[in-house]
């Protein structure tokens, strides 16, 4: 499966602050990517979203279960798909990344109201069936809540739409491997954990490397790959998979 958004985007190169903006740049590129594991993130929520549509259809509430399952379906794109953007400007001697999470505002305006239409329906199902038991929905109304508390906090839009920026050179550059059907190059560099953390983990020797992820998308595949080729010839691109831990 490719990582990469279709879709064309415009090259924001120039609306980001590049620390060796006095360096000429050799390529310049911007792509959206999901750069985590899918499965997991999304899997909590099919498992809820199967449960609550079983659970209407057997109490006769298929419809309703139906509409509770849609914000469900919701959650599970935006948290299992959801895509980073990254910006990538490249020079003879460094690689600048910034990155950030590709979140629209009017999702977190969806987040606030999707709440209230849960809680309604499981009201509707009490009125409709007063026989049913109000643990049995107690699930879905406590699904509403929790979103209630997390899209009212400012602080967690702050935190999904974080940005990063990030530089290296090329010169550090140990391995490089190509996953062409993923849609990126991995870069491994050297690493080195901060004091802090790494008065905190035993064998903090073993963090050394850290690996730098290079997306692009089929119409920008020949002129990425050919680019790191130049910058590290010395270093061969070995076809691999990257497989996401997180």
């Amino acid at each position: 499966m490719r990582r990469t958004s279709w879709r064309k985007i415009p090259n924001l190169t120039g609306d980001q602050e590049w620390t060796h903006d006095n360096e000429t740049a050799v390529a310049t590129w911007t792509v959206k990517a999901i750069d985590k594991r899918i499965i997991p993130e999304g899997s909590i929520i099919v498992i809820s979203t199967l449960i609550t549509v079983g659970f209407g259809l057997w109490v006769g509430m298929g419809y309703a279960a139906f509409l509770a399952a849609l914000p469900m379906t919701f959650i599970f794109y935006k948290q299992a798909m959801q895509k980073t953007v990254f910006v990538y400007r490249a020079t003879s001697n460094h690689l600048e990344v910034c990155r950030w999470q590709d979140i629209p505002d009017m999702v977190f305006i969806f987040i606030r109201v999707i709440p209230f239409v849960m809680i309604g329906i499981v009201l509707m199902l009490l009125i409709s069936n007063p026989a049913l038991s109000i643990a049995a929905l107690a699930g879905p109304a406590l699904v509403g809540i929790g979103l209630v508390s997390v899209g009212g906090d400012s602080s967690y839009q702050t935190y999904w739409q974080d940005f990063h920026h990030d530089e290296y050179l090329w010169s550090e550059v140990l391995e490089a491997m190509l996953d062409a059907e993923q849609g990126l190059i991995v870069l491994t560099l050297p690493y080195e954990l901060p004091p802090e953390y790494a008065a905190q983990i035993e064998n903090p020797e073993q963090f050394n490397s850290q690996d730098v992820r290079l997306y692009f998308r089929k119409d920008q595949q020949a002129e990425v790959i050919s680019m790191v080729k130049d910058r590290i010839p010395d270093i061969e691109l070995t076809p691999g998979r990257q497989i996401y831990e997180l």
